[in-house]
């Protein structure tokens, strides 16, 4: 029928030869824009919604007219939406004053939005061209960098403002309702802008306010502190609190515990530290008036610390939290403060005074997530519990070894940080670390890890490692090391010579403890010719043995709120139906099968029923966008003759539009009901949430007040709506009337009878004070997520879920003895080989050579899958906890470090020796690739107790749960007859001294 009207529509030739001169003309545009992107000086640039260029390209036939073919069949018949609709995000509060609300910061884009999938960057020719056919939103944004790192901000820094100065203050001590015009504006930011830059700019937003400003020096912009769900409503009440009795001639000033942000020369708003949703106050100086912030970061007059004298305070302490009238006061204040000081930065005589103490933590501190830095985290607490390492640090030794003159350091700036971090975990009372100066520290000398985008713990660990080693590496002048052939000599001859050479450009602490050593060997598959070369290496990378395997997950619905992911396995070569597996599945999950409901959930398409005749692997690839969910039907809904499902959505009822909500559990009806009947069953599932009300009359009190039903359908937008015959409805609201489901269903397909609907559930009005609609379940269910999270790793854990996981996992051991096998180089890498004289594909295999004290092992959980796409092996790798025997897989049982005791005929080659290993720490991965959560286990040496890791929260785990699926870096240390005796004398000692 659809195509039956598109063939009704005709497209003169005029208008046809309009639309391909159009096409044309982009294809030459984007040409141009795409060769001179780079050199272009021009630094303003347009950003075009992906789908409507797809549907404009539908419009004109784009692909057919450049390929010189006819137009499609939608040539010149599509009604085109207003250019980036889909992109703007509807901001009440934003930032109102000159010149920011005139700036193109001020056009606000929906967040999470992402480059060629969400939109396209365009230059201004391209975007006037479209403009000069069709109306639009102009999204404007500027490009950072030079050449092939020019890149545009789009995505900007977005955070809550705050403005301050007296005549604010004042209004506030006078009425406390003031704080209803008293809000916080939304302001949007370019965070690689430098800081000077944007403190400039909102210097010239004073002229817009009535007053006596100041000048010059009339701003000050500062980060407000709290641990209140609501920052502004604890900054008003804060501010009421201090000025509610102050007279109309009193100083309207303030004590405030936030953080004056400063800047240095270049420094960006990232390198400052502003993230997504702080809270930011600028504050403007009236003339002839103090400021109306009192903060003990700002040199003032004020109460001396320990006096108490009211003075210029001259000396104040490092954590700029405290200051003295003079020196004599500051010492005298030193024992009591010293204990409490959270030191700024890591002056390194502060740092050197951190010992352990009876009431220091001793490592067991959760670190604070600074937006995505879930990843670094996970990685420092594994530095963090490497015993050597961090006893090497709580000695302080590693001031002595900085290496000020190395290029390839940070003249000790990072390993600063480290030791600074490490001995604040270890000396330190506090539970939680917030660990911005390290955060700092490692974006700025790996830009990489600039920002806050999620990354690899792998990679992170690696970093902070090295840089550690080269900032303390004790070879002042590395000298040119030539490296010698093969030759036909022993490999213990070539190995120490390489280990020689390695030590004569690298010596550290790292080194030490951390490098191992490999044996590579090249072979070429024509003549059979070899090379061996012995390499140094800081991590074991190893693969991970294919399993003939594939997994589903699902989210299991007990009832209408409590969901479970699970994730099973399944052979990809049995053919095996939903109907035989769900009998497992029930066995598993203690349900019979019989009360099982499947469906698919899309995001923008109709609801989908499983069929339970259907394959496990048909399914996977229907629901690969989708997500899969099983109900536990009731007994009252298993009887129902027509069983009609009613969802959620979550986002605004004045924002909807048709096909866009989002699915989430599902309350099952009767068809045979009425519509009264309906609203009562779907209250009578919800009533729950409303248990802080009294008892509620619907139809007075919740009828269309706190959620509304309303009719989905398949229908076009430009069609008359099925039940009400207007065009564009916005959904039409289910009736309260005798009216059942059926009869609906029969009236609505009279008048289009391809028309399929449902019946959703939108929230109007959240029944819980100050609680967003889309966080009404979180908010009910806050006090049980901590049982969920169990509920979900036993799951996760479960051997019969997993289809025998036995089957489905393999041991570390499997994976020592995969990644040695030989592997032949691709096309793109391969090897000259001298004797053929050409460049072949050799054959590469890795062997560990010698294993250092500590060794670190990196499961290759992501691997491409073709060349644009990774995928993450959800493989069991069963590893030893204890007793991890490496005896068979190193070729020398002697580390490193012992080379000066071994020679050619006493060596570790032909004297071996047990070498066992004991796990002491694991950095997990959870969820999928290109995000996930990041968590860290980890053995205290204190406790010799295992800990959970999880950002700031630590908590004690059993032993037993260290095995997962979503291992991913393993740290071991090398066992020794008398290691666990000399550790615990050193920690005394430690503590002694």
């Amino acid at each position: 029928m659809q195509e039956e009207k598109l063939n009704e529509i005709q497209v003169s030739q005029h208008t046809a030869d309009k639309l391909k001169k159009q096409a044309l003309e982009y294809k030459r545009l984007q040409e141009t824009f795409n060769k001179r992107f780079s050199s272009d000086a021009n630094t303003q640039f347009y950003v075009l919604s992906l789908k409507w260029l797809n549907q404009w390209k539908q419009y004109v036939s784009y692909d057919e007219i450049v390929a010189n073919k006819a137009p499609s069949k939608y040539f010149g018949r599509i009604t085109l939406e207003r250019i980036n609709d889909d992109l703007e995000d509807d901001v009440q509060k934003c930032f109102k004053y000159y010149p920011i609300n005139n700036h193109p910061w001020n056009t606000y884009m929906k967040q999470g939005l992402q480059e060629n999938v969400d939109y396209v960057v365009i230059d201004k020719d391209i975007w006037e061209f479209f403009t000069s056919y069709h109306p639009g939103i102009a999204i404007i944004r500027t490009s950072n960098g030079n050449g092939k790192d020019k890149q545009v901000a789009v995505n900007l820094l977005r955070f809550k403002s705050v403005l301050l100065y007296p005549s604010i203050i004042k209004s506030i001590s006078f009425d406390r309702m003031y704080r209803q015009t008293f809000d916080s504006e939304i302001m949007q930011v370019d965070r690689n802008m430098e800081f000077k830059d944007y403190y400039a700019l909102i210097q010239r937003t004073v002229h817009t306010f009535s007053g006596n400003f100041a000048k010059d020096n009339n701003v000050r912009i500062w980060r407000y502190v709290t641990d209140q769900k609501d920052p502004y409503k604890a900054l008003f009440n804060d501010i009421y609190k201090q000025v509610s009795e102050l007279e109309n001639s009193d100083d309207m000033c303030f004590d405030f515990k936030g953080e004056l942000l400063t800047y240095q020369q270049y420094q960006t708003i990232e390198d400052i530290g502003i993230i997504d949703n702080n809270l930011i106050i600028f504050e403007f100086k009236d003339d002839f008036k103090p400021w109306c912030i009192r903060n003990q970061a700002v040199q003032i007059e004020g109460k001396c610390e320990y006096c108490h004298n009211f003075k210029v305070l001259s000396f104040p302490c490092i954590c700029r939290k405290v200051a003295y009238c003079k020196e004599e006061c500051k010492q005298n204040d030193y024992n009591y403060h010293s204990s409490r000081c959270e030191k700024h930065g890591s002056d390194d005589e502060s740092i050197k005074s951190l010992t352990l103490t009876t009431t220091s933590m001793k490592g067991i501190v959760g670190l604070s997530n600074l937006g995505n830095t879930c990843f670094m985290n996970s990685g420092t607490q594994c530095i963090s519990n490497s015993y050597p390492l961090v006893e090497y640090f709580l000695k302080n030794l590693y001031f002595d070894e900085i290496n000020m003159d190395n290029p390839l350091g940070t003249q000790g700036q990072l390993v600063k940080k480290v030791g600074s971090l490490i001995k604040k975990m270890w000396c330190g009372d506090r539970q939680t670390i917030t660990p911005t100066n390290y955060k700092k520290a490692v974006g700025q000398f790996q830009p990489m890890f600039k920002g806050f985008h999620q990354h690899d713990s792998s990679e992170l660990i690696t970093f902070v490692l090295d840089g550690i080693h080269e900032d303390l590496n004790r070879v002042k002048k590395k000298p040119y090391v030539e490296t010698k052939d093969y030759d036909g000599r022993s490999d213990f001859v070539v190995a120490k010579e390489s280990w020689l050479n390695h030590l004569a450009r690298n010596q550290s602490i790292i080194v030490d403890l951390m490098h191992g050593q490999y044996k590579s060997t090249l072979k070429c598959p024509n003549c059979q010719q070899f090379s061996i070369t012995f390499d140094p290496y800081l991590m074991v990378q190893l693969g991970i043995p294919s399993q003939k395997k594939r997994t589903i997950s699902f989210k299991f619905y007990k009832d209408l709120f409590q969901s479970t992911l699970i994730t099973i396995q399944f052979d990809k070569n049995k053919n095996i139906i939903l109907k035989e597996y769900l009998k497992i599945l029930g066995e598993e999950l203690k349900v019979d099968h019989q009360y099982l409901f499947g469906y698919i959930a899309n995001m923008y398409t109709s609801f989908d029923f499983l069929d339970e005749n259907k394959s496990i692997v048909d399914i996977r690839k229907s629901a690969k966008r989708s997500q899969l969910c099983f109900r536990q039907l009731t007994n009252q809904e298993i009887q129902m003759q027509k069983k009609f499902p009613i969802q959620f959505s979550n986002k605004y009822f004045e924002q909807q539009y048709k096909k866009s909500y989002q699915q989430s559990g599902v309350i099952i009806v009767d068809g045979q009901m009425t519509l009264k009947q309906v609203h009562l069953q779907i209250f009578t599932h919800l009533n729950q949430l409303f248990s802080e009300h009294e008892q509620l009359d619907y139809e007075k009190q919740v009828l269309n007040q706190y959620y509304a039903l309303v009719y989905k359908t398949n229908q076009n937008y430009w069609n008359p709506c099925a039940f009400c015959n207007s065009k564009n409805c916005n959904d039409c609201e289910v009736k309260f009337d005798d009216e059942t489901v059926e009869e609906v269903k029969n009236r609505v397909l009279k008048v289009d009878y391809q028309c399929n609907f449902e019946i959703i559930i939108l929230w109007k009005q959240s029944p819980f004070k100050q609680i967003k609609l889309p966080d009404i379940f979180d908010h009910y269910f806050k006090t049980n997520r901590l049982e969920m999270q169990e509920n979900n790793q036993r799951n996760q854990m479960s051997s019969s879920m997993n289809s025998n996981s036995q089957q489905g996992s393999v041991s570390l051991y499997d994976c020592l003895q995969y990644s040695q096998q030989p592997e032949q180089l691709n096309a793109e890498n391969t090897w000259y080989c001298q004797v053929c004289k050409e460049h072949v594909q050799a054959f590469k295999s890795m062997q560990i050579y010698k294993a250092p004290q500590i060794l670190i092992f990196t499961l290759k959980r992501f691997k491409a899958s073709n060349r644009l796409f990774k995928q993450k092996l959800e493989t069991l790798v069963d590893f030893p906890i204890n007793n991890l025997d490496m005896t068979d897989y190193v070729i020398n049982s002697r580390t490193p470090f012992e080379y000066h005791n071994e020679n050619e005929t006493n060596n570790g080659e032909n004297n071996k020796q047990k070498v066992i290993y004991d796990l002491y720490a694991v950095s997990n991965h959870f969820g999928g690739l290109g995000g996930g959560h990041y968590t860290a286990y980890a053995k205290n040496k204190f406790t010799n107790k295992w800990y959970n890791f999880d950002d700031s929260m630590v908590s004690e785990i059993n032993e037993t749960s260290i095995i997962s699926k979503s291992a991913y870096v393993l740290c071991y240390q090398l066992r020794t007859d008398d290691s666990n005796n000399c550790q615990e004398k050193t920690m005394q000692s430690i503590i002694q001294e």
